[in-house]
């Protein structure tokens, strides 16, 4: 096991054009406070210093942060950061954000039924 712990402390940052892929993409999900709602959005998993740090050029986020960030925003931030991605993952983003557009439909379908019956 210390192998692997030893891996991971080792690994390689991203490089620069990946890690502004990163900011961007956060920055885009989160215009305000980014750093709190990235924070937020990974349960405390990344703590919004990280995170600043990141939007600041400061460091890169290291291969454990990249595995929250992956499953706290799944494909489409794949696509965003890999750049050239595999027609396999863009079409997992596709599907991704048409059940997220599909549930915001369903609330509001269901807000605009509950405001009409007053």
């Amino acid at each position: 096991m210390r192998k692997v712990s030893q891996f991971f402390e080792r690994s390689a940052a991203l490089d620069g054009e990946a890690v502004d892929r990163v900011a961007l993409y956060l920055r885009r999900a989160h215009p305000v406070k980014t750093a709190e709602c990235v924070s937020a959005h990974t349960n405390g998993a990344i703590s919004v210093a990280r995170v600043r740090k990141w939007l600041e050029h400061a460091a890169a986020p290291d291969f454990r942060a990249m595995l929250h960030l992956i499953r706290a925003y799944g494909a489409e931030f794949l696509v965003d950061v890999i750049g050239d991605a595999p027609e396999s993952l863009l079409a997992a983003a596709i599907a991704e954000k048409r059940a997220r557009l599909a549930e915001l439909q369903r609330a509001l379908d269901e807000e605009f039924s509950i405001e009409s019956r007053r």
